[in-house]
């Protein structure tokens, strides 16, 4: 493949700068730029579809922060001078994003959610479900239909429903016609 159509998943790239001599010139200088980026993204009302994959990068981001994977400051001395951590500023900083693109949200909503990206950044379940939360938070307010929000786990659940139905009929003799018995389907 050529450069430009190889994909590697953003949370992937985050990953393997871990440890890296370049990782904290890296986040000092892209962190808080990814992170603008991505909120825009999950928040953007017309894409639903990949919040699985948003929500991973997401938690990665606030745990790298939780966990001090980030020891350079996010933040200019000279704006912030004194006892401030990043930790400390990337909640602030998050706090005043989502309140500027989303006027409408009580200031509580907002705590609360930034809140629970930090309670709840290992945990990749329940970080998406929180985030899902604030996005029809989003949507109510703006008087959106949600219905998109769910489709991408729907369409899991619907495949590996698919596929444990082929499994059981192909222990049954009978059931299915034998051209719709491939090799493939009898390998797994």
């Amino acid at each position: 493949k050529q450069w430009y159509q190889r994909r590697v998943p953003i949370t992937a790239g985050l990953q393997n700068l871990d440890g890296k001599d370049v990782s904290q010139s890296f986040y000092q200088t892209y962190f808080l730029n990814i992170l603008q980026h991505i909120f825009s993204v999950v928040t953007d009302t017309m894409n639903a579809a990949q919040l699985s994959n948003q929500s991973k990068v997401l938690a990665y981001m606030f745990s790298l922060v939780e966990q001090k994977k980030i020891a350079v400051a996010l933040y200019s001395l000279e704006e912030h001078p004194g006892e401030i951590d990043n930790v400390a500023y990337v909640k602030s900083y998050t706090q005043d994003l989502l309140k500027k693109a989303f006027p409408n949200l009580q200031e509580m909503q907002v705590s609360v959610f930034v809140d629970g990206l930090y309670a709840l950044n290992q945990d990749n379940a329940a970080f998406r479900e929180h985030l899902r939360d604030f996005i029809v938070q989003i949507k109510e307010c703006a008087g959106e239909d949600m219905t998109d929000l769910y489709l991408q786990e729907k369409q899991e659940q619907l495949k590996t429903a698919a596929s444990a139905k082929l499994k059981y009929q192909m222990t049954v003799p009978g059931i299915l016609n034998p051209h719709e018995v491939t090799e493939e389907n009898m390998n797994d």
